[in-house]
């Protein structure tokens, strides 16, 4: 990282900043497990609201892994909650949430 810029310095940096979201498939091979037990995990989420498994971000039918959060797992065990995830309010416009 150049600390000066704030900017990734060399490219496996820049990929890694590139992929912030993850397919289940990334996420498996990074955890060493086979993909149909990643999307068990990834379901698992989603069905106990957020207290167990693979934390997932749904777009449609397609699945996402936050980076961040399946670096979490790997290194604590812990699984995050969105809810518990810091959210930065700046520069939002909070008059306009109701």
């Amino acid at each position: 990282m150049d600390t000066a810029l704030g900017t990734p310095s060399t490219s496996v940096e820049r990929v890694e900043a590139a992929h912030r979201l993850l397919t289940i498939k990334e996420a498996a091979a990074e955890m060493r497990i086979c993909l149909s037990h990643a999307y068990e995990l990834a379901h698992e989420y989603l069905n106990s609201g957020g207290t167990a498994g693979l934390l997932v971000l749904r777009f449609g039918t397609c699945m996402r892994v936050p980076r961040w959060a399946l670096d979490v797992l790997i290194t604590t065990g812990r699984v995050v909650r969105l809810a518990d995830a810091p959210v930065s309010t700046d520069g939002l416009n909070l008059s306009l949430i109701h």
